[in-house]
Order: C-alpha cells, then structure tokens, then sequence
C-alpha cells in the first residue's frame, strides 16, 4: 500500500521566493497537502500576503525562530503516516518527482533527492549527493576546490552520476520514507540551521539505510537565498554552516577531528586571497572589539549572562564575537544576528576581528583560560579579563594551582559580588587586578511600573526552579517542609537534570499532592506564574540568576547563603537569607514565614527595589565597559 505524502516546508522571510515556491508545489503535486513552518519571528508580517493568497497551505505561524530541525520535526508530527518531502522556501519544482517519490516507497530506501540544475559554470546536475565526509574533504570543500578536485579522492562530489550516496543528499528537494523516519527518529535538533539532513542521513546509512539519487529534474534553487539580501544573516548562516560541519566530522569520528577542520579553516581563512581581502575591508570602530568566550550555549546562568551581556554591548557600538569552545546550544536561538558567534577550540584562538585593540572575556574554566592565554600572547593591543563563574570553595582553594597562575596572567579578574571576590582570593592568589561586575537580566525601563503581587490566600505556593542536581538541594527543601505538614503550604519544583528522577524518588508517597515535580519550564514567567515566594536551597552557587528573575517579577526570595547571595538580598533586607544550609536551618526559616506571611510583600518591594539599582542589564554593562577601559589604558 502506497504510503500519503506531505510537502513539508520551513519559511523564513523572503515572500516572493516563497510564493513562487508554492506556485510551483501547486502546479506540479496539487494532490499534495502543503505543511508551512514560518520562522520568520519578528519578520512574520512580511508573508501575511503569500498566507492569505495560498489558503491551501497549512500554516503554522506566530512563535519565535525554531531553528530548520525543530520546525521539520513539528510539522513531521503533524503528519504521522505520511512520507515527507522537505523543500526549501526558496526552492522551485520542476516536476511530478515521479522516480524520487518511487525510490523512498522502495523497501531498505531512507531518502532520495532529484538532479539539481548547476548554479556554477563547472557544477554537474548530481553535485545534490556527497560521498562520505571526513576532515579532508571538508577542508576541500570549505577551501572552494571542490569542483577541481571532482575525480580525486579528496573531494565529496562524484565524478561521475551515481545512483546510490554514499554520505548525503543536499536537502533543498529531499524525500523521506516515514518507515525510516519512524526507525530513526527526528532531525538533531542541536542542528539550529545547516547539516540537520546530512547528519540525519548520516545516522540512516549507519543503520543500513540507503540513499538515492533518482535520475530526474529536481528543483531550481539558489544557495542561501533565504538570506542572500542580509549581509548579517548570511554572516550568521556561514558560521552555522561550518559549526554544524564540524558537528557532524565529530559525531561521525570524534571531537579532536572536528576541531581539526575548524583550525583548518581558520588557517584556510588567512591564506586565501578573496578571503584576505574581505578581512582586511572590515571597518574598526571607534570602540575595541570584544570577545567572549564559553564552552557551550546551552541554558545556564553563565550561558545566558554572556548572551544578554553580548547583546547590551552591540547595541552600545561594540563589535562583539562569543567564541564557543566545544558546541553551539539552544541558546544560539536567542542571540541577535548583529553578535557574531563562531565555534573554535581553545588551542587555535583565531577570531576575526576589526582592526584596532581588543578585550577578550574568558570564563575561569581550563579551556577558557588556554584560550585567553594563546589569543593575547605577543599581541600589545589585545587585553585579557576574566569574568568568575565558577562558585567559589569557601574553605579551601577553588582553582588548581595550573589554573590560577595562568588567570594570574590575565589583566583582570572579575567578580559577580564583593563576597564573591572575598570567597576566590581568600585561599589563593589569582589575580593582580580586581573589577566587580555584577549580573543582570532585565533593562532599567522594564522595571519602572512593575506591579505588586495579589494578596496572599490560601496555601503559601512556594516555588523553586532550576537544574535539577544534588548540590541544588531540592530534596533538602523537600525534608525540610516535610517537618511542616501542620502549615499550609504547596511546593512547585520546576526543571531537568540527570538526578531529577533519584531526588524526586525521595519525596513522601503522602506529600506528592503538596509536592509538584512539575519538570522542565520554559523559563520564570512560566514557573512563576503562581508563585507567593521563590526559594533557592543550593549549597553551592555563584551568582543565581534566579533570584533577579523572581525580584524583576516582584517576588520574595528566599535562599541558602552560597557566595554572592548575601550581596545580592541586601543581607537579608532584600530578601530571607538561610545561613544554616540545612533541613534544619531551612525548616526554622520557612516555619518563620509560614506562620506570617505578612512581610513577604514589603520584601519583594525592597527586592525590585535592590534590583533597580544594582542588577540591570544597563548596570552590567557599564561595570564591564569600565573594566574595558581601564585595562585598555
């Protein structure tokens, strides 16, 4: 039995090349249900007209940038049963695709793709289909010499028309069995843009799979042309593209080769003429370039701090770059495109830059600190800061010994609080110089007119978000009001984490209907939607974003006495700070709170008030500006 097929196709901007796009899906499969993702976010206006004028078309509209994978994956959900045919907005059929459409209805046939007129003088109709990638060939390609090197073994296009692929099928025009979706799984959503289809393709040949390319017309299409008008977006789509190329070389053989390919490039990038001369026509500022540095965008505190701390600069003059030393990550989504981001590794600091000085800000990690540490040696314009993340030892050393010399280096050491400075230097020396600049995460103007919470009723909603690991304490939370069952009370633990289901195992069979594991959030105005106080049990943090999230709402805070927290709740004036870091230290504390909750709107008012003056974005970027120009001095 035939198997139904869906068009599914992921819009972004660009609305005449879309509505061509379905004029073309409509005059050659008009049978064919047409699935429409539209990531255009803020841009979405623009295709209001191609929406009204293709009523056929199933829309998925109004969210923000997804990301290629995670829009396929949707709209492949949407469509269960259905073979999937993927085309790029951007992407004009040519044909019924009579040969394509039979190759994935063909028993062990994960994918097909149709010939692809050339958009080169020396390209071949098959240049859709790779052979097997690997660092060299990568290299090859990157380097632009591909198409030369066709009839040797160091290229990945094939000389000659093949039938079956032995790496992949470009994804303009693809064709999925669902038989083979539903064995393999989705797109890898860690695939914001570029290489989702090739790694997918990857896992299917893996698994036995095969990939064929049918010998018939395909689709016109134009590389990039989703973003060929914005220079900042083609920008941002390069670097993607040769991150999610790396991606894949370390999937499919390890870590050490991708990064081999990306120090490749970089040398690539200095050595070739055109490549020289776009380099060299990059304007300097009047204001030094800035570089920040981290291992992964995924979500945490010193993730996120970096991307809101990247984008307050750009918009302030600076041309900043986040060097991300090990992967990209979800939070990729979130930075504007006027922040560059690229993946290198530590040991091959080569970054772009504008002519002129530059401040690097490293994490105190090994690898932030190599990179720091190999990016300024010999260069007199160049500067070096570390921005602390790592929470502090209080009893003993927090570095080792290697790692704090070589931050000793640095120009400056920056902390998230005076404490913060306190705990780090008090059992060893890693810095000549100190700054202190606190977190933010919300502007000053978004805190003007920020209203008070209802009054309290009923059961005090208490509520905690975070990863979900030991040293988080949920459990001790858990221990702790399991001695106060007399109180009226409810708890709401919102997030993930490799311990969830080991700490989660440990609440009362008889407090699961006061206890709510309610697991992963999307972020505070979710897991705070109800909330009348935020807790925060860790034994160990550095500077818990969190707690700005809750005063930025108007919402009390209670938390344990880690590092930076004392500062940041006024010592106890802006918020219930929990010395005895404790079941019973925190039971004595809530006790106090449950039995009169009267003061817990005086402390949210003193908290958005602490918040106002200390903590906003404006406030962090101006304590990190002057850390940059005192060591530019």
């Amino acid at each position: 039995m035939t198997r139904p097929l869906a068009v599914c196709c992921v819009a972004y901007r660009t609305p005449e090349a879309l509505r061509t796009c379905l004029e073309s899906l409509a005059r050659h499969l008009p049978d064919v249900p047409v699935h429409v993702h539209d990531n255009s976010a803020a841009h979405a206006a623009e295709l209001d007209e191609v929406v009204r004028d293709h009523p056929e078309a199933t829309w998925n509209r109004g969210g923000p940038n997804i990301g290629f994978a995670a829009a396929v994956n949707a709209l492949a959900a949407e469509v269960p049963g259905h073979d999937l045919l993927l085309v790029n907005p951007d992407a004009v059929l040519q044909g019924p695709l009579t040969a394509t459409l039979a190759a994935i209805r063909t028993p062990g046939v994960a994918a097909s793709a149709p010939l692809t007129p050339p958009t080169t003088a020396h390209g071949r109709p098959w240049d859709v289909a790779h052979r097997r990638g690997g660092v060299v060939r990568a290299l090859v390609s990157a380097a632009g010499y591909a198409e030369q090197l066709r009839r040797t073994p160091l290229s990945d296009l094939y000389a000659d028309r093949p039938g079956d692929v032995g790496g992949y099928l470009t994804g303009a025009c693809l064709a999925i069995g669902r038989e083979a979706w539903d064995a393999l799984g989705p797109f890898d959503e860690e695939y914001y843009l570029y290489g989702e289809e090739a790694q997918w393709q990857q896992r299917a040949r893996a698994a036995g799979w095969r990939l064929v390319l049918a010998d018939e017309p395909g689709v016109l299409h134009e590389a990039a042309g989703t973003v060929a008008s914005d220079p900042v977006a083609t920008g941002r789509s390069r670097d993607l593209l040769r991150t999610n190329v790396a991606l894949q070389i370390e999937q499919a053989s390890s870590a050490r080769r991708g990064d081999l390919y990306l120090a490749g490039t970089s040398v690539l990038d200095r050595l070739q003429r055109s490549k020289r001369r776009t380099r060299a026509a990059t304007a300097p500022g009047d204001r030094p370039a800035v570089v920040l540095t981290i291992n992964r965008l995924v979500y945490g505190g010193a993730e996120r701090h970096h991307v809101v701390l990247a984008t307050e600069l750009v918009r302030r003059g600076y041309d900043v770059t986040i060097v991300a030393m090990q992967r990209f990550g979800p939070l990729i989504a979130e930075v504007p495109h006027a922040v560059r981001v690229v993946r290198q590794p530590w040991w091959a600091p080569a970054v772009d830059l504008p002519p002129g000085p530059a401040v690097v800000i490293t994490g105190d990690t090994n690898t932030e600190t190599g990179f720091g540490t190999l990016w300024r040696r010999r260069r007199v314009d160049r500067r070096w800061l570390v921005g602390a993340h790592v929470p502090p030892e209080p009893s003993g050393a927090t570095y080792s010994p290697g790692l704090a010399r070589a931050m000793r280096r640095a120009d400056g050491f920056v902390a998230l609080s005076p404490r913060h400075r306190e705990e780090v230097s008090a059992h060893q020396r890693v810095a000549r110089r100190w700054f202190v600049a606190p977190n933010g995460v919300a502007h000053v103007g978004g805190l003007a007119d920020v209203p008070a919470r209802r009054a309290h009723q009923g059961p005090l909603r208490l509520v905690m978000m975070s990863r979900i690991v030991e040293l988080k304490n949920p459990h001790l939370l858990v221990a702790a009001l399991d001695g106060l069952r007399d109180r009226d009370w409810t708890l709401d633990i919102f997030g993930d984490g490799p311990d969830r289901a080991r700490l989660e195992a440990l609440t009362p069979p008889d407090l699961r209907d006061r206890v709510r594991w309610r697991g992963w959030s999307p972020g505070p105005d979710h897991a705070f939607a109800d909330a009348d106080l935020v807790c925060l049990p860790s034994r160990s943090e550095a500077f818990p974003l969190t707690i700005l999230e809750a005063m930025a709402r108007h919402l009390p805070v209670m938390a344990s006495a880690t590092c930076a927290v004392p500062d940041m709740l006024d010592h106890g004036r802006a918020g219930i700070v929990v010395d005895d870091v404790t079941v019973e230290g925190w039971r004595a504390a809530l006790a106090t709170v449950l039995d009169d909750p009267s003061d817990l709107s005086a402390i949210a008012s003193r908290g958005l008030e602490r918040m106002r003056d200390h903590y906003t974005i404006e406030s962090m970027a101006d304590a990190y500006e002057q850390a940059i120009t005192e060591v530019l001095s």
